[in-house]
């Protein structure tokens, strides 16, 4: 396992960093290195990851099996590229960052600070409920999504738009929006409209800016729970099931707001960074440094 804080010249030079020396170095095999797609398999055969790289930006796609002979857009179990809404991705910025990176054996995550911008990023597995055998490729892939404007967004956060948000991969192998339209609207201070067929984070589902400390002015963490949709829809079968709690992000977790921006609050011996959700100060969830 990784746990890396470091200073870039740009994002350009961290992700170069990250394909050749961070992932590798934790058994995520390479099995295509293009400058324009990088694809890792994840330890113990469990799926694939996908990073398609543009102009200043990085795409985040995922799939139970690669063939190499086939780029990342025809990859079979990923996320239809034929359905409206695109990959989750984040900025690669072109001056210098500040870079957190976690990785290990299932995921990687972390946040890439530039000036006052946090752009948070996930690609992997989540901690589901539910063996191998029923739960395959229990994938979530998330970024900050929409590069500027009103609906930019972190994956935990309700997803504000239905272009960029997160995706995950449910029992049955086919893939859900999180977060979807969340009602027009990134801000946490509303609900989430469970009338939508998407899946969404909980407790960054609504009204998550009431969390607060203990009596005692502590602090407590709350798994981030991935929620499947359990609404049907006769004419978006992509994002119809029958609704069930799919498992944890791993490392991530909400905190009580009101703290400074990578401030540490500490629980039981363990380190958590206070993020804010892209340039949102005052929206913010913690990263697990462990």
């Amino acid at each position: 396992m990784t746990v890396a804080i470091s200073n870039f010249a740009n994002g350009a030079e961290w992700l170069s960093s990250l394909c050749a020396d961070i992932l590798p170095s934790n058994s995520w095999s390479v099995v295509r290195d293009s400058s324009s797609e990088k694809v890792f398999g994840l330890p113990g055969g469990a799926g694939f990851v996908a990073f398609v790289i543009g102009a200043g930006v990085v795409e985040i796609q995922a799939f139970p099996v690669f063939d190499p002979g086939q780029p990342v857009s025809g990859q079979a179990g990923t996320f239809s590229y034929a359905y409206s809404p695109f990959l989750p991705r984040f900025v690669l910025p072109a001056g210098p960052v500040k870079v957190w990176t976690l990785v290990n054996s299932r995921r990687l995550c972390g946040v890439i600070k530039s000036g006052a911008s946090y752009y948070s990023f996930y690609a992997g597995l989540i901690l589901p409920f539910g063996s191998n055998r029923v739960y395959p490729f229990p994938c979530f892939i998330g970024g900050s999504g929409e590069i500027g404007g009103s609906k930019e967004s972190a994956y935990p956060f309700m997803s504000g738009g239905n272009q960029y948000c997160p995706k995950v991969c449910l029992p049955t192998g086919a893939w859900q929006i999180v977060g979807g339209n969340s009602g027009g609207s990134s801000s946490f201070t509303n609900e989430y409209p469970y009338s939508y067929s998407y899946a969404f984070v909980h407790p960054f589902d609504g009204k998550y800016h009431r969390l607060r400390g203990k009596i005692d002015g502590g602090a407590v963490v709350y798994p981030a729970l991935v929620v499947s949709s359990g609404r049907s829809s006769d004419t978006d079968t992509l994002n119809a099931d029958d609704g069930v709690w799919l498992g944890y992000l791993d490392g991530i977790v909400a905190v009580p707001q009101g703290r400074a921006a990578e401030s540490l609050i500490v629980v039981d011996g363990v380190d958590y960074l206070v993020v804010p959700n892209v340039s949102k100060a005052s929206e913010t969830y913690g990263l697990r440094l462990s």
